[in-house]
């Protein structure tokens, strides 16, 4: 494609987190917009300007998966109704077979590709080694790499160790590449309170995961149940590791960065953790995939509180998690795209495009450290502009399922 080539893409809808325009167009200079928004606002294509019409479809920004593990994009989707320990078992039993040379960097390429499929060329990366977060500098994404850190008692220092590898990594590298390092204490039955304030002290991004089962809140609380005997299995000595005793979203949003941190899941948040989530500059990141493949919300809880979070001031993203809980088959499974995470809330929870697009870009954003201007439809260059097809007759539902294609890529050209 000529890079100077102009080019006026029209479809029924066409917008970003700011406003949604139906019909609506883009107009192109090679991969720069330089307008959108209603046909009239833009005006009459040039003898000069090709025309494009992408029909019955929702033209918008680049997208963020504000959560992903693209270093398990080489396991198979695990069947739905396993038990999350066991499915955390199965994880990292894989994690042991990728020593091999080469499996995690294949697998991190295979992440990569899916995505910019998926229109997401923006990421928060949870960076299972070293190994994980080297594969994705360099690559075709932007956002953050964050290494996963694991201790309590003793082995916290080990984990210490690796952070302040990461620090120095930060402030004495001049790192061309769209992705940044930051670090992430997996969660509170992984990772003791020290290595949380550690991280949350470091100036790097933060991202973790709280409140994702009652089995987590359980050991939280009393230091019983499922992680209590995966610890012993993991040679901790009872009164080694520190119980938390509390609610996990009481205890940790103020232990990390004052500048705010990602926050996987958050499935038990109750109305008493939504300001302090708020105050405490918290990003959550809803996965409503993966929520519901672990058969959330457990008993007699309430549903995820992304709305009520939203309502009440505070900022929620969307992500898919990792590719272990994903569907197995059908046209979404070869992509790692939000676009079908906002499929499922539209399906299952009635969300409108107008209420998702913002989780999906700028609130992801603003969660991983990015410019909001990477993700809405201002004037300037974008890395991707994702054309998803809508349901016959709807301008305010998608697709589900539906191939998406990046409209910087000319029809036919």
């Amino acid at each position: 494609m000529n890079s100077k080539e102009r080019r006026l893409i029209q479809a029924s809808l066409v917008g970003d987190a700011r406003a949604l325009h139906a019909p609506g167009v883009v107009l192109l200079e090679g991969h720069t917009v330089l307008a959108s928004g209603p046909p009239e606002s833009v005006g009459a294509p040039g003898p000069d300007v090709r025309v494009e019409d992408c029909g019955e479809s929702l033209i918008c920004p680049p997208l963020v998966n504000a959560h992903v593990h693209l270093d398990l994009t080489d396991l198979a989707p695990l069947a739905t109704g396993t038990d999350f320990d066991q499915w955390l078992g199965t994880i990292i039993a894989h994690r042991r077979t990728q020593e091999a040379p080469g499996a995690i960097e294949a697998a991190v390429e295979r992440g990569v590709e899916a995505s910019l499929k998926g229109g997401c060329p923006f990421v928060g990366d949870i960076s299972g080694s070293i190994r994980s977060f080297e594969a994705l500098v360099g690559s075709r994404l932007a956002g953050v790499g964050f290494l996963e850190l694991f201790g309590h008692g003793d082995r916290t220092d080990q984990a210490l160790a690796m952070l302040q590898g990461v620090v120095d990594r930060a402030s004495s590298t001049q790192d061309q590449s769209g992705i940044q390092p930051g670090v992430s204490p997996h969660a509170p039955y992984s990772a003791s309170q020290r290595l949380f304030e550690a991280a949350g002290a470091s100036g790097l991004p933060v991202a973790t995961h709280l409140a994702e089962s009652p089995e987590e809140l359980r050991w939280c609380q009393t230091g019983e149940g499922p992680f209590s005997d995966r610890l012993a299995q993991m040679g901790y000595e009872p009164g080694t590791v520190e119980i938390p005793r509390g609610h996990p979203l009481d205890l940790y949003p103020s232990l990390l960065s004052e500048q705010g941190a990602l926050v996987a899941h958050a499935n038990y948040a109750g109305a008493e953790h939504l300001a302090g989530l708020r105050t405490n500059q918290i990003t959550v990141v809803y996965c409503p995939r993966a929520y519901r493949y672990f058969g959330h919300p457990k008993g007699d809880e309430p549903p995820h509180a992304w709305r009520r979070m939203r309502e009440a001031g505070g900022s929620v993203a969307l992500g898919t998690d990792g590719r272990p809980c994903l569907p197995a088959s059908g046209a979404a499974a070869s992509r790692l795209s939000v676009i079908d995470e906002a499929a499922c809330l539209q399906e299952q929870e009635g969300a409108t495009i107008a209420e998702w697009l913002p989780m999906a870009t700028v609130e992801g954003a603003r969660g991983v450290g990015l410019s909001e201007d990477l993700v809405l439809l201002g004037p300037g260059p974008k890395a991707a502009l994702p054309v998803v097809p809508l349901q016959a007759g709807s301008r305010e539902k998608i697709a589900v399922g539906a191939p998406i294609r990046d409209a910087l890529c000319p029809l036919n050209g």
